[in-house]
């Protein structure tokens, strides 16, 4: 299980967990080790399967050590690691979200409740303001995050991101954190594997225009003449050979424009 996958899971469970949550401990150690969790004391109660009749029992305090009681067993002492409860940081994983992704308006501390706005994203023709809910598994949690937006300026494009559930809110797409994102288990960094705006909905961009048509014919002429060393210093120059060799390779196409072969040009000598 990947760390940003296990993440998600102590987020959605809603408690304390120990090192053992899922047999993940390795992957548990990372995400302690990166400051994604926290000690938060001792679990209240755990799974006594040491005799013959499983039961919960509760954590106690006795001769210097945490454990429980087992009517069969009497007193079972418990280590550190079986003991020791995490929680979730939700301030630093909202804050390495916002790092992430280069994000303005950002908010140390939530907006209302557990909901966080992360802030907001440019691409490539709108922002994104970017929230986050621990979890949006209920008709609740959909409007504890309505209710902590009624505050917030308006925004054509909002995403909030959770840990697991898809249940809609209003004015906002939804997105679970391990679609948007991986965690680097040596550095802890965060490592975008989305875009926040295809996941928002924001309508993609048109470049289009003869220029890109042609880009597939012209490129390759130009690469021919750079690795022949017959390219001109001058761009000019050079523009007017490749429209030559452009017309003589496919007399049939329309004529590129001249400003579409600079630019061409210019790209392929590293933008100069």
């Amino acid at each position: 299980m990947s760390e940003v996958l296990l993440l998600c899971k102590v987020i959605a469970h809603g408690g304390k967990v120990t090192s053992g949550f899922h047999k993940c401990e390795r992957g548990f150690a990372a995400l302690v080790r990166h400051g994604f969790l926290r000690e938060a004391g001792v679990v209240s109660s755990v799974v006594c399967d040491q005799c013959d009749d499983p039961h919960s029992a509760r954590i106690i305090f006795e001769g210097g050590s945490n454990g429980y009681y087992c009517p069969e067993l009497g007193f079972v002492p418990l280590t550190p690691k079986l003991s020791t409860a995490f929680l979730p940081d939700l301030p630093k994983l909202v804050e390495r979200l916002a790092d992430a992704f280069e994000c303005r308006q950002r908010r140390s501390s939530s907006l209302h409740g557990q909901t966080w706005r992360v802030g907001s994203v440019a691409t490539v023709s709108e922002t994104v303001m970017l929230y986050f809910h621990p979890s949006l598994g209920s008709d609740d949690d959909a409007r504890d995050v309505q209710s902590a937006l009624g505050g917030e300026a308006r925004s054509d494009w909002r995403l909030v991101v959770t840990s697991w559930g898809s249940f809609p809110v209003a004015g906002c797409s939804t997105a679970q954190l391990d679609d948007l994102v991986e965690i680097d288990a040596e550095t802890g960094v965060l490592t975008l594997i989305a875009d926040p705006g295809t996941l928002a909905g924001v309508p993609r961009k048109n470049t289009g225009g003869r220029p890109s048509e042609h880009g597939l014919l012209i490129k390759p002429l130009i690469e021919q003449r750079i690795r022949a060393g017959e390219t001109l210093d001058a761009v000019n120059a050079e523009a007017r050979a490749i429209l030559s060799a452009f017309h003589d390779a496919y007399p049939d196409k329309p004529i590129p424009s001249d400003s579409a072969i600079k630019r061409y040009i210019r790209e392929a000598r590293g933008g100069s």
